[in-house]
C-alpha cells in the first residue's frame, strides 16, 4: 500500500457518515478483518496476469444485459421503518458542507 491511513478513524468516519454506531469491540474486529481485506488485496497487486487474457465483457465486444421486468416495489412506510430521522417521507442525512 503506497500511503498508509489510520483505518480506526476512517472506519469512525465512514460510521458518523453514514449514520451508523459501532461500538469499540465491534471497532476493533473490524478494523482487523480491513486489515486482512488490504493485506489481501496486496497479494492480488503481485500476481503476474501479463499474458492472461480478461473474463470480463467489454464494451467493443458488446454487453449482455437482461430485460428489465416491472416488480412490486416496497412501500414507503416499509422502507422508513428502522430510518432514525425522517422528514416528511424522506430520510434525512447528515449536511456536506
Amino acid at each position: 500500500m503506497g500511503e498508509r491511513i489510520d483505518l480506526k478513524s476512517w472506519l469512525r468516519k465512514a460510521s458518523r457518515l453514514s449514520l451508523i454506531r459501532i461500538d469499540v469491540e465491534s471497532e476493533e474486529k473490524l478494523v482487523k478483518d480491513l486489515i486482512k481485506i488490504i493485506e489481501f488485496f496486496n497479494q492480488l497487486r503481485e500476481v503476474n496476469v501479463e499474458n492472461v487474457e480478461p473474463l470480463f465483457m467489454n464494451p467493443i465486444g458488446g454487453y449482455v444485459v437482461r430485460d428489465d421486468e416491472p416488480k412490486e416495489c416496497l412501500k414507503a412506510e416499509e422502507v422508513l421503518i428502522n430510518v432514525k430521522e425522517k422528514v416528511d417521507g424522506y430520510v434525512k442525512g447528515p449536511r456536506t458542507l
